[in-house]
Formats: structure tokens, C-alpha cells, sequence
């Protein structure tokens, strides 16, 4: 992974498993059709790990059009070796994917992903 001024750059631009999961969770709404067009030609710009979560900045073909006016479900997790919940924040500029924010409430976020539970609030 190369750092930059903005963020780590990647060794791929590929999403990570929990970045797809989130998404997928995030943008499984009614009129949410767009931005999971975008979600699934999205690419990692920068990828910033804060200590307790991390940013990842996305970035999209010019030709993808905007999503208009939708807006992406929060999305809450929960992982074995955290004490409280995360969240997961998916961020739009222009109605297209600009960025997901994660972070942790209490503790160091987890280096094993894997152990993620993703929910929405009911």
C-alpha cells in the first residue's frame, strides 16, 4: 500500500469484502437502483485507516450518471472483539458514491473483518 496526501492508495483498487457487504446492505432499497449501478463499477481511491475505523474514498467512471435525490441506509455492525456497535456511513456528493466511513464507538477497530455482523436499524 503507497500513501498519499488524501489517504493509503491501495496495492488494488478492488473493494474488500466488508466494503462490498456494507453496500449491498446500504443501498438494498426501493429507488436505490442507481447508486447500486454505481456500487458495482466503484473502485477504491484511497482506503484511510483511523485507528478506530477507517474512509475509503471511491471512485466512479465519468460516464455513471447521478442518483438524484437517494439516499443509502445507515448501516450498523457489530464484531466479537469490539464492545459496542460501529457504524457505516455511506456518503454521496453530486447523488454519486463518494465515500464510506466506518468507526467503532469504544475500542481499536478489529484487524479480522470477517468477524463483522452488518444489520440496518428496524
Amino acid at each position: 500500500m503507497k500513501v498519499s496526501v488524501t489517504g493509503d492508495v491501495p496495492d488494488t483498487p478492488a473493494l474488500s469484502a466488508l466494503e462490498i457487504a456494507v453496500l449491498k446492505l446500504a443501498l438494498a432499497g426501493d429507488g436505490l437502483d442507481r447508486l447500486r449501478d454505481q456500487a458495482e463499477q466503484a473502485q477504491i481511491a484511497s482506503r484511510t485507516y483511523s485507528g478506530v475505523g477507517f474512509v475509503s474514498k471511491f471512485r466512479l467512471p465519468e460516464a455513471i450518471p447521478p442518483a438524484g435525490d437517494a439516499q443509502p441506509t445507515l448501516v450498523l455492525g457489530t464484531h466479537p472483539r469490539l464492545p459496542d456497535a460501529v457504524e457505516f456511513l455511506v456518503e454521496l456528493r453530486g447523488g454519486r458514491l463518494h465515500s464510506l466511513e466506518a468507526y467503532c464507538y469504544e475500542g481499536m477497530w478489529p484487524g479480522d473483518e470477517a468477524g463483522f455482523k452488518l444489520h440496518t436499524r428496524t
